[in-house]
């Protein structure tokens, strides 16, 4: 659904990637490999010859792919039970 920007926004709802860089603190080239990946990949529009990401779908699409939680301690753990073998 199309939203209209706020007066109150300090940011634009779209954003080109020279604003995206400074937004999300990655690379326009790290930016451009995440918008044409194969799978996944995030949203864009051309309009003309720039590229423009919707914010809101960045946060979400960034939110997608969080890092999830590893418990080291439980993988040692069972590292080690496979190298000491069966008692």
């Amino acid at each position: 659904m199309w939203q209209r920007e706020q007066p109150g926004d300090p940011m634009p709802e779209w954003l080109d990637l020279k604003a995206l860089t400074g937004y999300a603190c990655v690379s326009e080239r790290t930016l451009r490999e995440w918008i044409h990946r194969p799978e996944n990949p995030l949203p864009a529009v051309r309009v003309g010859t720039k590229l423009l990401v919707r914010r809101t779908s960045f946060d979400q699409w960034l939110e997608n792919h969080m890092l999830k939680s590893v418990d080291v301690g439980c993988m040692v753990d069972e590292i080690l039970a496979g190298v000491a073998g069966p008692n």
